[in-house]
């Protein structure tokens, strides 16, 4: 099966589907990615066997595709091979817990000011629910993220509908955005965030604008606002600037990727705990994926809300931001709503 990259990004009424023969071109690091052009598929962390993929073949063609998906989606193949899923520990929730009081000893002996713990669950499909009708349901379902389908044999097939920018825009001017703290989201009136979630959010929202004052010119944020990402809500600010080097993407983003949404404060030293004890290989799941074009191009987005895809099963990713203050169920809880997103997808057929 040939590598393809499929996506659509939030609002918007085509998606892109590119397509090549060629393998991807592996990358070393983040900053090899300077003045290249292609779709990025990038891990949490190069830990061996996760490694940054670029979709840029000489073979390669994109074309925009309508989102009623009546035409041109037989360019996603029905399967991905049936590949074997490492499974998830079969005691989830001990697993978990085991995580939960490593992680926060760490946080009270003040190691660390954040940390985010991850979890996964393998499900089980039904062959109605290939590829194309995943891609669109998460479409129809989720109209404010955006929505992504990738295989390569590198990587697999993954699913993303995720609400996280990392970085959009070109030479004349980029975003990007603090979004942490996690409620059910009710529709109704304004939301009441609790002290622990606007203190996660601040972190983030102190980190990026510290992470880019090195790059950024005519920085702006907005206030803290509550933003509805499916059956959720966080907190967001938001970040617009220029970048005083737009030819060197690679070197930003090696500086800027993982924010603390993802990984924790301090950086450095909380993704090396993160890959030594958390139970869970990340793989791609909160790594970032996404279009680097001419003229400084970029449409990154955080892998947040996905899948790996087999024939049949999924493994589905989900974490969330520990501090001092956190309590083991309210996280658990809140890994359970945001698995609930994607286990939407796999629920509930397309129209026809």
């Amino acid at each position: 099966m040939e590598p393809f990259f499929i996506y659509r990004e939030p609002f918007a009424d085509v998606c892109h589907c590119y397509r090549q023969a060629e393998e991807p071109e592996r990358l070393m690091t983040l900053a090899d990615l300077d003045g290249h052009r292609g779709l990025v598929i990038a891990p949490f962390a190069d830990d061996g066997d996760c490694h940054l993929y670029l979709l840029n073949g000489a073979s390669g063609h994109t074309v925009d595709l309508p989102m009623d998906g009546r035409e041109g989606f037989q360019a996603i193949p029905d399967w991905e091979d049936d590949r074997h899923l490492e499974a998830a520990d079969n005691d989830l929730r001990r697993a978990y817990h085991e995580d939960f009081v490593r992680f926060h000893a760490e946080l009270e002996r003040e190691t660390f000011r954040k940390l985010v713990l991850a979890r996964s669950v393998t499900e089980r499909k039904s062959a109605e629910m290939t590829p194309r009708n995943i891609f669109l349901n998460a479409c129809k379902m989720y109209p404010r993220q955006y929505v992504a389908l990738f295989y390569t044999r590198q990587t697999g097939m993954w699913l993303v509908a995720s609400p996280e920018i990392l970085l959009n825009g070109d030479r004349d001017g980029y975003r990007t955005m603090a979004l942490a703290g996690t409620m059910r989201y009710d529709g109704e009136g304004d939301m009441v965030w609790s002290d622990k979630n606007k203190e996660e959010q601040r972190l983030v929202a102190d980190y990026i604008r510290t992470g880019l004052q090195p790059f950024a010119t005519e920085l702006t944020e907005s206030a803290p606002f509550t933003a509805q990402a499916a059956d959720l809500a966080h907190l967001r600010t938001d970040f617009a600037f220029s970048l005083r080097d737009s030819h060197h993407l690679g070197h930003f983003l090696a500086s800027f990727h993982p924010t603390p949404a993802v990984c924790g404060m301090p950086k450095d030293t909380a993704r090396h705990f993160i890959l030594s004890y958390e139970h869970l290989r990340r793989g791609y799941y909160s790594g970032f994926t996404g279009l680097l074009g001419s003229n400084g191009e970029a449409r990154l987005y955080v892998t947040l809300r996905c899948m790996q895809l087999t024939q049949s099963t999924c493994c589905l990713y989900a974490g969330g931001g520990l501090l001092k203050g956190s309590i083991e169920e309210n996280e658990w809880q809140e890994t359970e709503a945001k698995l609930a997103t994607m286990r939407k997808l796999l629920r509930n057929h397309p129209s026809p």
